[in-house]
């Protein structure tokens, strides 16, 4: 595309203004193939896999949302409301609702997730889950746009979201496997005499871990390492690097490395062992982005099930 928009550029100031269009839109489309990141993805692993839904006992809730590049116009925000439970023997089921956008590309997406536990041996079970749903975009390109032309006009639509998950998990650690967006749907596309822009929602890929050690040196502190490998076709592999500690069951902190890209602190407090407050400052390593930092804020609720008492061996008290 680079060297199309090069012997295009010495024309009409016009045509400057629609390659310019076109540059800012690829930044948009780039953006808008993978899945939000949260710095706080393990206390709301139901986003990134079904195979969460049901792994504990509770009824759980969460609400989190995602302020990046403060100060910059258009940044991405994202907010997440999310509540899964376990339904009977082994069946859980929960309900997704997404609000993200970025630029002038807004995208909302409700999602419902099953999935079946299976207890492989006395402290461990094996998950299976099941994704689907549907997102409505509006991208409303025009607004930013001051040439005159209909290439540049709004669209709305929707598009279906199916994926799978696999996960299996003990008292003390877990590892996941999942999929999102299997069938790319097209959200925009654009064309004139120049060059044609597509926005595609990309598949996402996710593999994740961790552990919860027991520090016998002190007294209640907990040590929860664990990562997460994202993969989207056509751009890097994302690895996320993460270290918490837990203080009485009430208080936690940690750091989080996003490879190449940023570096996260965060803390949280326990009310009750049933409300969780968090939040997560984001700091970016490129040149571009050390003046740019993300805000993120998760508020959860785990609450106590009597009709799902009998099912506490297959509770995972990682996530």
């Amino acid at each position: 595309m680079t060297n199309v928009i090069i012997t295009h550029i010495k024309f009409t100031s016009k045509l400057k203004i629609r390659i310019f269009c076109f540059l800012l839109l690829n930044v948009f489309f780039v953006n808008a193939q993978q899945a939000p990141h949260y710095a706080q993805y393990f206390y709301n692993m139901q986003v990134l896999n079904p195979a969460f839904v049901g792994s504990k006992s509770d009824l759980n809730a969460a609400l989190l949302t995602r302020r990046q590049w403060i100060n910059v116009e258009g940044a991405p925000e994202t907010s997440t409301f999310s509540v899964n439970t376990r339904i009977n023997s082994g069946f859980g089921f929960g309900a997704t609702v997404i609000s993200d956008k970025i630029g002038l590309v807004d995208n909302t997406s409700l999602n419902f997730d099953v999935s079946y536990t299976i207890p492989t041996s006395e402290f461990g079970r094996l998950s299976f889950g099941v994704k689907s749903g549907v997102a409505f975009f509006n991208n409303d390109l025009a607004s930013g746009i001051t040439v005159d032309d209909e290439v540049y006009a709004s669209t709305t639509g929707q598009y279906g979201n199916l994926g799978f998950g696999f996960l299996y998990s003990s008292k003390d650690f877990y590892v996941g496997l999942s999929s999102q967006n299997l069938f790319e749907s097209p959200v925009f596309r654009l064309q004139d005499d120049i060059q044609t822009v597509r926005g595609l929602e990309r598949g996402n890929y996710f593999f994740t871990g961790g552990m919860s050690i027991e520090l016998s040196k002190f007294n209640d502190v907990v040590f929860r390492p664990s990562t997460m490998i994202k993969y989207t076709p056509t751009l890097p592999v994302s690895l996320d690097i993460n270290a918490n500690f837990i203080f009485n069951k009430k208080y936690e902190i940690g750091a989080s490395y996003r490879h190449q890209n940023s570096l996260s602190a965060m803390v949280s407090l326990i009310v009750n062992e049933k409300y969780r407050i968090g939040y997560a400052y984001e700091n970016y390593l490129s040149s571009i982005g050390q003046n740019l930092n993300s805000h993120e804020l998760i508020l959860r609720i785990d609450l106590k099930l009597e009709r799902n008492k009998r099912w506490l061996n297959l509770d995972c008290c990682y996530f």
